[in-house]
């Protein structure tokens, strides 16, 4: 398996024996090519702290097992299982859509904002897992985790419409006692957008 991103190109590889996955952080050919090495490799450095700051509070993301900065790789845990895009399309939805929500306020609690948790972004396999933290930052501010619930639940909206999954998660995410100033950022990042759509 190989898919190229906006972020990176991500394939399935053996790494040492071991089943992998290998990210290679895409460059940037219009920036001067030391900027781009450096931002490249602090932007590396911050994905594996992230990653690092997750297991270490037992959330379930995948293990890191190199990082080579001169090829701006880093090789990876592969997770068997499904995307929960596919997984909502499954008699199962409602609660893997709870484990979800509960998951993604688990990051947020721990100061973390994933920056692109579409249901793409999480695997389903005895437990869920959180995947791809190339735009992830370190952040309690309540409009960045906002944010993240808004892509989320566009992501829902997008692909699961059938399934009304928009209250299930924000019920689940509201027992998080730091949810409440987060969610009333997510009502006025949600009047923003449209205001600016009536505005055309």
């Amino acid at each position: 398996m190989k898919f190229r991103g906006a972020e990176a190109i991500v394939e399935t590889i053996h790494w040492n024996g071991i089943k992998s996955i290998s990210k290679t952080r895409n460059t940037r050919s219009y920036r001067h090519p030391k900027l781009e090495k450096r931002l490249v490799k602090e932007r590396m450095r911050s994905e594996c702290r992230i990653i690092n700051r997750l297991i270490s509070h037992g959330v379930p993301v995948p293990a890191i097992y190199s990082v080579d900065v001169t090829n701006s790789q880093i090789y990876m845990e592969f997770l068997e299982g499904v995307t929960l895009e596919k997984a909502l399309r499954t008699k199962d939805y409602s609660s893997y859509l709870s484990e979800t929500a509960n998951l993604l306020s688990l990051i947020h609690s721990i100061g973390i904002v994933h920056g692109d948790p579409t249901t793409s972004n999480f695997i389903v396999n005895d437990i869920i897992y959180a995947i791809d933290f190339g735009l992830s930052f370190m952040s309690c501010d309540d409009e960045a985790r906002a944010s993240d619930l808004r892509v989320l639940l566009e992501s829902l909206e997008a692909h699961h419409s059938e399934i009304l999954g928009r209250e299930t998660f924000l019920q689940v995410y509201a027992q998080w006692e730091g949810s409440y100033s987060v969610i009333q950022a997510f009502q006025i990042l949600e009047q923003r957008g449209r205001y600016n759509l009536m505005r055309g």
